[in-house]
């Protein structure tokens, strides 16, 4: 009998899910090369358009069928319809059919790893991604050719999906939903187009499994753990009973989105608002659906995905107008185009850089191409006239960077004959943080990016497996930080979120709102368990709790600190709760 075994990788989308392994895809690179003779070239480039165009059809019919369920932009698959007109992959295709005479599917996949080495050396996160895209019409295309047309796999029995390459689209989409628990993949990162899909499933993802053919086994139970990046092989039969009598059941999930449509107070009467991350428009009717109070943070880089020129004005006021019109008169919060880093989009033609997170990016790129920050800044403009939004600058770092933008943003107003809308800043550079009093007294809110800032504060790329155990959001010296920030908020009158992954912990609720924070942004699904903590909580007695910080010196100590908060507070509650990826 094959022993238990672990394995860890990266968390792509987080959640839990208990299955037998199945395993799908080979890896594109292992090509076997096909010869055929000079009589043939006419009969394969003849299968190859037809095979192009089922293809296309069939995204489309995925189109019609994910549209209006789950939260994913069935817009999002047209980029696979752009790659299979693509007249450079069209024409190297057909080129390596007639004159290396290679059949079909070897020409298929010699071009797509050419493409996929050039994506994997263009040196940033953004194109590393678009590797899944290539994959996926790869595996699209030669699966017409052996025959395995669009059909979906039904199962009887819970499964885990497992990966031998960058798991796509398709990989889910050809599956029975409804029975895959989790998927575990050979590589695929948190933007690819999978990703989105999965997340908008809730389906639990882990990625990055190396040799993962060599120590999963078709068949084997698996027990993913994406929470902490951790797969268990043949799990004990005691791990598994444990899952099982957790998972929440379906009653107490739909009691707990039926009851937080509405506010949220704490025992003690005090408001909290409770927002939601969005980045494409059907987020937006995600966070309607599980109680938003609003939408906290637009991310609107998604525009920028596989284009190769900057979105019209028109088309990001389409997009701007959509989200308005879903979350109707309450407040929306639309941080402007966070460029650079790992979205670096080709049309910039940007520098290659040593360090790109810490370089060209956000508000500098903005200052500097004024046209790119007025198009965007129009098109919010234009399509927010009726509605409550306010406009949000990413990676500030000094206070006449703000000066500089807000002339800006003021400029494009008067030509338009609008009125301002607030303006605000997202604090994710330390320098910014410890001098925002001097930033309070000019803007008119903040928000608090938690992931970016703790990763500069700690030095630590928090996706770093070597290095990301300093990646601590109750580091001691970070929780004084974030204290400090809302207490200045407070001072000034000005309104502060906190939107990172740290407000959408229920772990760090009680001690959040101990601070002083009265407004959340997160994940969609995370809204009602972080609305049901804050009911349970006085606001009175969380202050008093977390008065204590300045006495802690080590994270060991502030987690247990945090601890005995959350048992004081808010109790077994917190035990009890289902997980986002439940809902």
């Amino acid at each position: 009998m094959r022993k238990e075994k672990r394995v860890t990788g990266l968390s792509i989308v987080p959640g839990k899910g208990v299955g037998k392994a199945y395993f799908v895809g080979r890896a594109t690179q292992q090509t076997s090369l096909v010869s055929i003779s000079r009589q043939d070239v006419g009969d394969q480039i003849m299968r190859f358009n037809e095979i192009r165009e089922r293809a296309k059809e069939e995204y489309r019919k995925y189109a019609e069928s994910i549209n209006g369920a789950g939260t994913f932009d069935a817009s999002i698959l047209n980029i696979y319809e752009h790659i299979l007109d693509d007249p450079a992959f069209i024409g190297q295709v057909v080129e390596t059919i007639t004159t290396k005479l290679f059949d079909l599917e070897t020409s298929i996949r010699l071009v797509s790893n050419d493409f996929i080495k050039r994506f994997s050396a263009a040196g940033t996160s953004y194109f590393k991604e678009r590797v899944s895209d290539m994959v996926e019409v790869c595996e699209k295309l030669v699966s017409y050719i052996n025959l395995d047309e669009g059909r979906t796999r039904t199962f009887l029995e819970p499964i885990v999906l497992v990966v031998l390459r960058t798991f796509t689209p398709s990989d889910i989409l050809r599956h029975d939903i409804d029975k895959m628990q989790a998927i575990v993949s050979a590589s695929g990162g948190k933007t690819s187009h999978a990703a989105i899909l999965a997340r908008s499933y809730g389906i639990p993802v882990v990625s990055g499994i190396r040799g993962i053919s060599e120590v999963i086994r078709p068949g084997d139970q698996l027990y993913v753990d994406a929470d902490r990046a951790t797969v268990f092989i043949r799990p004990p039969a005691s791990m598994v009973a444990r899952y099982e009598r957790e998972k929440p059941p379906r009653e107490e999930i739909n009691r707990l989105k039926k009851k937080w449509k509405r506010p949220a107070y704490t025992r003690d009467g005090i408001a909290i608002e409770v927002m939601s991350n969005v980045s494409l428009v059907n987020d937006v009717d995600t966070a309607n659906e599980f109680g938003a109070d609003g939408v906290g943070l637009v991310r609107s880089e998604y525009l920028l995905a596989n284009r190769k020129e900057f979105p019209s004005e028109d088309e990001q006021g389409s997009f701007y107008e959509s989200i308005f019109k879903k979350i109707g008169s309450k407040h929306c919060v639309v941080r402007m185009m966070d460029i650079g880093g790992d979205k670096t989009p080709d049309f910039l033609k940007m520098p290659s850089e040593f360090n790109p997170f810490m370089g060209w990016r956000a508000i500098r790129i903005l200052l500097e191409r004024q046209d790119l920050f007025e198009i965007q800044l129009r098109a919010a403009m234009r399509a927010g006239q009726k509605a409550n939004y306010s406009i949000m600058l990413p990676m500030v770092t000094t206070l006449q960077e703000w000066l500089d933008a807000k002339a800006v943003i003021s400029g494009v107003a008067k030509k338009l004959g609008v009125k301002t809308p607030p303006c605000g800043v997202l604090f994710e550079v330390p320098l910014a943080v410890l001098e925002m009093g001097s930033f309070m007294r000019e803007i008119d809110f903040a928000s608090i990016g938690t992931n970016d800032l703790l990763q500069y504060l700690s030095a630590a790329d928090r996706n770093n497996p070597k290095v990301n155990y300093l990646y601590n959001p109750i580091e001691p010296a970070f929780l004084k930080i974030l204290r400090s920030a809302i207490d200045t908020s407070k001072d000034h009158g000005k309104p502060l979120s906190i939107c990172g992954e740290m407000a959408g912990d229920p772990f760090h609720t009680a001690l959040l709102v101990g601070f002083g924070l009265k407004r959340f942004s997160v994940n969609p699904r995370t809204i009602p368990i972080i609305k049901e903590l804050i009911s349970t909580i006085s606001f009175a007695e969380a202050a008093e709790a977390t008065s204590h910080i300045e006495a802690l010196d080590s994270p060991d100590e502030t987690e247990r600190w945090v601890k005995r908060i959350n048992r004081r507070l808010v109790g077994d509650v917190l035990q009890k709760l289902p997980l986002p990826s439940d809902f």
